[in-house]
């Protein structure tokens, strides 16, 4: 029996031998009908452009970035199917050193009379404006001091209480329900808006006679909207508030103005109102018009500023981030040709020679159209498959046009590398043999680039798995044509260079041989085999290039141990934009406010559940580290019953009866009319009567400001188990916490898992993809610690380049698997199927791949190089981590792992003597392996005794990969 050794040998030889003879006969038969094959390969276009017919980009952040099993995703969808309608707020900022004085507030009145006055396409305020009933009624006065009114934010409930004020007289309990309610009904409704200019009602007469006391005397003593009846705060409309000792305000340094838009949760299509970013928020047709004249009248505003006056206006509509993060994720279309198009020129440099014959614009060309053609087919194969296109999708043809070139440079290196014997065939027989050793190649890493990717594909992230299923196909289908479509216009440009035709005039004939000169790619044989022999491969170096590598893989996982996981909106948006003013001004001068969020309550049987809801809010409001406003329809209604029907909930049990009958007499009450928002009912609230049964209802209140997610994502848990704590468990039971907030919370709690676990899976499948390809142990050993030792490198040097742990990276860094497993893979592949010493394979592995991996490593750099000029996020963090990649990826692959093999690298196996090299004649170049190593032992100096060999010999059958 045999050895396990040689039974693995038989199995690689047998594997090898396989698939070489295929692709030989391929490649001759390519060469025989190229224009067969190009005519195949537009036919495989078309008919996968066929699926575009089932195309669909997908524009909803919530099918995007939140995992789909989440309770985010669950909690949304109810949110959208019940509560219906909403609003989206559109705010202005001014600042001053002292935004209460007179001439402030007459410069936000002509803000406001112009916001309120735009239209655009004839869709008004009036038109698209969130309305509440207005309820003014004569409520002679406040029972409330002065003292308790203008405390300090210290007493969360206090706090409430002053903004549920109670009045000596209340109508919707001293008068009777008719009367009161056709005092109600003889009201309009009315357009929310939200400013202390409500104080005088917007009349600019008014407003040109104030002083400063008056500012400060009616903003210390108003908690009712002159123009609404309803009950506001209005403190939380300034910033820098500065106090006299009594706790009266009497300065600020920003002053808010909002305006609210209504919308239409259940009329809301993506598709229609969602832009190309994925960054969109939910609105309808007419909000969005009129959204834009807003941002069109500020625009103007504060582009007539008297910019040295120390005033300044800011300002945020809803559509604000939506429209700057997708501009700006498409705003560098022309970076991205330009890195095109230097690629193309550095394609062309490399696989020329420099004569009137041999510049190869007809295969560069048609290289480059192969990562264009595996594009579409790749959009049109995935949409046949019911896989939505995202916003992310657009970076995809960079990874293809990285490794579509790599596949050209092995194509066109073994052919370049076949011997004087070999280039006397004929030209369908040089084909076979080019694509012998170059078809094996590109089809070990084209098919671990597929796993790669595929793995990438199982990820709980929505957009991340579309994304890497569209990588799995573009690689596939860029090997293809890389196969067909390149090489049959290879064999074409070879056929015009022996008919010697003019490469850019097809017609013009040269009458004798031009002269040929070498190229001038930066990586030529000359030059590697120069550094490898002379420096490299010498062993005080490889002494320093193994210290170098651990040491400096050392300083990276101390970054590693300190890289974060966090990601921050407004990365997506250019500084300069007018959106990142506005929440720079907001995060300095409101930094204590975070995010609105709100207690969903289903169908209970709300009088029985008072108690429980009573505690719950009492809990909410013990979370002073990460809760600061919170502001209850029940806190005012608990007060309302106490103190004008002495019902002393939450201690006394109402019946439903009860509980419906004050629930509406409450709603239609100045101190309760702004909660209506608040509900949704089985039928129509009337005024008068009881209130239909509840279906949704909800408790406001605020987060406090968060610094990342290390605090965010543990705040969002602990409030969502306080809700599920609260024993609330009558009707539907239904109960959770929602905030829009949660979207970007959700996905960063879930992003470094999902990293590490792509990360991972890809690692392990790629290896045993490589390791059954390759089918010896010790180097796939040493791949597998070259791509490790490239990972962990790129993640430590993250930190050090100000990256964080988010979507963004870990699409990029699920990508930069396959890259970094190609460099290493080739030259672990060639390495293997060398003969002689370890130093002579060492060396001739770099001299035949070397070239190639090194071409196709700076092709891709010089791809992504216009990306660092870019201002988007995502492109400059695609560049920072793609040409870690490279970097990293390149030094492991052509520099420690050859240094590493040329030491303690497998042996030589048993030649293999394929059917069209039987009888080819004896290298005599080659060494016997153990001559070979006394060579080796004696040789003071490498470059003296290792020479290039040459491909295709019987003595050396040598597998060139990429």
């Amino acid at each position: 029996m045999c050895s396990e050794k040689d039974c693995l040998h038989f199995l690689r030889s047998r594997t090898q031998e396989k698939l070489e003879l295929c692709f030989y006969r391929y490649g001759i038969l390519v060469a025989n009908y190229p224009w067969t094959f190009i005519i195949l390969s537009f036919a495989l276009t078309s008919v996968c452009s066929l699926g575009l017919l089932n195309f669909h980009q997908e524009k909803n952040p919530m099918n995007l970035w939140v995992p789909p099993n989440s309770d985010f995703k669950r909690d949304t969808d109810w949110f959208m199917k019940n509560i219906r309608l909403g609003y989206r707020i559109q705010t202005v900022m001014v600042t001053a050193p002292d935004v209460l004085e007179p001439w402030v507030l007459q410069q936000l009145l002509e803000i406001r009379n112009q916001v309120v006055e735009s239209t655009l396409q004839n869709v008004t305020w009036e038109d698209v404006c969130f309305r509440v009933p207005v309820v003014l009624l004569n409520t002679r006065r406040k029972r409330s001091s002065n003292n308790e009114l203008f405390e300090r934010d210290g007493d969360e409930e206090a706090d409430a209480d002053k903004f549920n004020i109670l009045y000596d007289f209340e109508p919707s309990v001293v008068l009777p329900s008719a009367i009161f309610c056709s005092i109600v009904s003889s009201f309009s409704t009315g357009c929310y808006e939200h400013s202390i200019l409500e104080f005088w009602n917007y009349d600019e007469q008014d407003i040109q006679r104030l002083s400063k006391e008056d500012i400060i005397f009616a903003l210390n003593h108003t908690t009712i909207s002159p123009v609404l009846g309803l009950s506001m705060q209005y403190t939380q409309l300034l910033g820098g508030v500065v106090r006299n000792e009594s706790g009266v305000i009497v300065a600020a340094s920003s002053l808010l103005s909002q305006w609210m838009v209504h919308v239409n949760f259940s009329a809301v299509d993506m598709d229609l109102v969602g832009n190309d970013g994925g960054t969109a928020d939910w609105a309808t047709g007419q909000g969005l018009i009129w959204e834009q004249s807003f941002l069109d009248t500020m625009g103007n505003i504060t582009s007539s500023l008297d910019h040295s006056n120390t005033t300044d206006v800011l300002y945020e509509a809803s559509r604000s981030f939506g429209d700057i993060s997708s501009s700006a994720m498409f705003q560098d279309i022309l970076k991205i040709a330009c890195g095109v198009f230097l690629t193309f020129i550095f394609v062309l440099l490399v696989l020329s020679k420099f004569s009137c014959l041999e510049i190869r614009i007809i295969p560069a060309g048609a290289g480059l159209a192969c990562v264009g053609l595996a594009f579409v087919s790749a959009c049109g194969f995935c949409s046949a498959l019911g896989i939505f296109y995202g916003p992310v999708h657009t970076s995809l043809p960079f990874l293809l046009m990285g490794i579509g070139v790599d596949d050209m440079f092995v194509i066109m290196a073994c052919r370049n590398n076949l011997n004087e014997s070999q280039k006397k065939k004929s030209l369908a027989e040089q084909m076979g043999l080019a694509l012998r050793h170059a078809g094996v190649s590109i089809t070990v890493t084209s098919f671990t680039d597929i796993v790669a990717s595929t793995i990438g594909g199982t990820t709980i992230l929505p957009a991340l798995e579309s994304f890497c299923l569209y990588a799995a196909a573009g690689v596939f289908f860029t090997f293809i044509y890389q196969a067909t479509f390149f090489v049959a216009f290879l064999v074409l440009d070879e056929q015009r260079i022996a008919k010697q035709k003019n490469p850019f005039l097809l017609c013009v004939t040269h009458g004798k041989p031009a002269p040929s000169y070498k190229s001038v790619a930066p990586c030529s044989k000359p030059i590697i085999n120069f550094i490898y022999s002379k420096i490299i491969l010498t062993n005080p170096f490889k002494i320093l290039v193994v210290v170098a590598t651990f040491c400096f893989t050392g300083f990276c996982v101390v970054g590693l141990t300190k890289l974060r996981q966090q990601f921050d909106p407004k990365w997506f948006l250019p500084p300069d934009s007018h959106l990142v003013k506005f929440l720079d001004a907001r995060d300095r001068w409101y930094s204590d406010s975070g995010q609105e969020a709100h207690v969903l309550l289903g169908r209970l049987n709300y009088s029985a559940e008072l108690p429980h809801i009573h505690n719950l809010v009492k809990e909410l409001r013990a979370q002073r580290d990460i809760v600061k406003d919170v502001n209850t329809w029940y806190d005012g209604f608990r007060r309302y019953l106490n103190f004008y029907f002495f019902r002393a909930i939450p201690h006394e049990e109402l019946s439903e009866d009860d509980f419906s009958l004050y629930l509406g007499k409450y709603l239609h009450s100045p101190s309760g009319g702004k909660y209506q928002k608040n509900f949704r009912f089985a039928g129509k609230l009337e005024c008068g009567e009881k209130t239909p049964p509840v279906t949704i209802s909800t408790l406001d209140f605020k987060f406090r400001k968060f610094t990342g997610p290390e605090e965010a994502v543990p705040a969002m848990n602990r409030i969502r188990q306080l809700i599920q704590d609260s024993n609330i468990t009558s009707g539907d039971g239904f109960k959770t916490v929602w905030s829009k907030a949660f979207a970007t919370w959700t996905t960063d709690e879930v992003i470094q898992h999902e990293l590490y676990r792509n990360l991972a899976l890809s690692v392990i499948c790629v290896m045993a993809t490589t390791t059954v390809l390759i089918v010896n142990f010790s180097v796939c050993f040493w791949i597998f610690v070259c791509v490790l030792l490239t990972l962990t490198d790129i993640c430590g040097m993250m930190y050090y380049w100000g990256l964080t742990v988010d979507i963004v990276s870990c699409i990029a860094l699920v990508l930069g698997v396959g890259l970094c497993i190609d460099y290493a893979a080739h030259v672990g592949q060639t390495f293997l199927h060398a003969q002689g010493c370890l130093l002579h394979r060492a060396l001739y592995t770099v001299n035949t791949i070397g070239a190639a991996v090194l071409n196709g490593g700076l092709s891709t750099l010089l791809a992504m190089s216009m990306l660092s000029l870019s201002s988007a996020y995502v492109f400059q963090s695609f560049f920072k981590i793609f040409f870690l990649v490279v970097t990293i990826g390149l030094f492991h692959g052509v520099v420690f792992l050859p240094v590493v093999l040329s030491e303690i690298g497998p042996s030589a196996p048993s030649p293999v003597v394929l059917p069209d090299t039987e009888h080819a004649p004896p290298n005599e170049n080659a060494h016997p392996a153990d001559e070979c190593e006394m060579e080796c032992l004696q040789a003071p100096n490498v470059s003296d005794k290792v020479d290039i060999v040459p491909i295709g010999t019987s003595s050396m059958n040598i597998n060139h990969d990429r």
